[in-house]
């Protein structure tokens, strides 16, 4: 008997059919997107110290000084430590002991002007923050004086650091032998601040070999920053240069018919500093708060800093320059801030300890937000323009200034007594499309 041929193909199509909707069923299914499986908890980062850092820099470019010696001490002017900068221009100092919440850094160098900067230390939110400190080159003269006719060393006016020359007149005798001398002026802004904060440093200026002592006093004569009464006196300073510290040198200097310098006799070089008593108010007004920006860190350790606009200063008609009267108030350190220059202020520094509550067996946690995780820290910074009005009287002379002081500033850490702080830890969820949470 004949088969018939479509029976006995047929439980062979039966399975090809079967076999290729296998086929595409698992194909289907293999191209579905599952869930997103979550990631595990990090562990939790290992506790860092807190560390102030910063950098000494060329004021010219900015390039960075190797070498300089940073004086860091107290709000009470006690020296905690002095350290120098490495080859990029960056020195550290652990702060983590310290229970100080301002310290004040004096940066200096052999053949620089001086310059300071103060620190802020926020233990709560693991902060320490400081601005660059800008040194000037001192740009000198030199020339050759003899015993017979002794000579003079005459160094120019430089724009923005003198607006007359610092001269040296040697008499005959003075020397044993030939010698050259030198002679540099300095800029009131960059001196330590004196230790009397009524007085203000008027003119500046250094004088070499230092050490050199004379047979005979020779005269020197340094540019004032500000005009001054003709024949008025005034003591005649030595300043230290490891120390930053002023003392009396015992000569006494007068003011030129001109108003525009003060000569003195020495018996011996140095550096030379003229004070007087002057008088300055500033009374802050309402601060205008602008924009937030903020860091982040979760783990190790990292900085940003953030330069605000330039501040500006205004006086009533007068003699003194404005820039003399930004000099001074840095000088006195009145008001903590230099309003000649755009302020920074960097954040950040080392991942802040992990609280307790915050790990379970070395892993992170949220006790907060079930689900997997991972913490990171934020300094939140807002920018804040603050008004000043004031007055300065020096020779019973009185001019009235308005002033703008724009910054960056910390905002809190958000706790009980500050509840709207932004500062603070926030929470990335691994298993909610990285939502971030905060502050805790």
């Amino acid at each position: 008997m004949k088969r018939n041929s479509s029976a006995t193909l047929r439980p062979v199509y039966s399975l090809f059919l079967f076999a290729l909707a296998s086929m595409l069923i698992f194909s289907c299914e293999s191209s579905r997107v599952g869930p997103e499986l979550p990631a595990p908890n990090p562990p939790v980062p290992p506790a860092q110290p807190l560390v102030l850092s910063g950098f000494v820099k060329d004021a010219s470019n900015l390039t960075a000084i190797n070498g300089a010696t940073i004086r860091i001490s107290n709000a009470g002017g006690t020296v905690l430590t002095s350290i120098l900068t490495d080859n990029t221009g960056k020195y550290a100092y652990d702060v983590t002991n310290l229970n100080d919440n301002t310290l004040n850094l004096a940066a200096s160098k052999a053949g620089y002007g001086f310059n300071s900067e103060r620190a802020s230390i926020e233990k709560e939110s693991n902060s320490a923050a400081v601005g660059d400190i800008l040194l000037s080159k001192v740009v000198s003269t030199s020339a050759t004086v003899t015993p017979a006719s002794g000579g003079t060393v005459s160094a120019p006016a430089q724009a923005g650091v003198s607006t007359a020359p610092v001269t040296v007149s040697v008499p005959p005798n003075a020397v044993s032998s030939n010698v050259v001398l030198s002679a540099a002026p300095i800029s009131i802004a960059q001196v330590p601040a004196p230790a009397d904060a009524n007085t203000a440093i008027l003119g500046a200026a250094q004088f070499g070999p230092s050490g050199t002592v004379f047979n005979v006093p020779v005269t020197i004569s340094i540019p004032l920053a500000s005009a001054m009464t003709p024949g008025a006196t005034f003591p005649l300073q030595l300043l230290n240069e490891t120390t930053g510290q002023y003392t009396n040198s015992g000569f006494t200097a007068t003011v030129n018919s001109a108003g525009t310098s003060a000569t003195a006799p020495v018996t011996h070089f140095t550096t030379y500093t003229i004070g007087s008593a002057v008088s300055i108010t500033a009374n802050p007004g309402t601060a205008v708060l602008g924009n937030f920006d903020y860091y982040q860190l979760s783990s190790g350790s990292g900085t940003k800093t953030f330069v605000s606009a330039q501040s500006s200063l205004t006086l009533s008609s007068g003699q003194l320059p404005a820039a003399t009267l930004i000099a001074w108030l840095k000088q006195q350190n009145r008001l903590g801030i230099d309003f000649g220059k755009a302020q920074s202020l960097t954040v950040g520094g080392n991942f802040p300890t992990l609280p307790s509550n915050y790990q379970v067996n070395g892993v992170q946690v949220n006790p907060n937000v079930p689900g997997s995780g991972s913490w990171s820290y934020r300094w939140y910074v807002q920018q804040r323009t603050t008004p000043y009005t004031g007055s300065v009287t020096q020779q019973g002379s009185t001019q009235s200034f308005t002033a703008s002081y724009i910054q960056w500033v910390l905002q809190p850490v958000k706790s009980a007594a500050n509840p709207n702080g932004k500062t603070g830890w926030y929470w990335t969820s691994h298993n909610q499309g990285g939502v971030v949470s905060g502050p805790y």
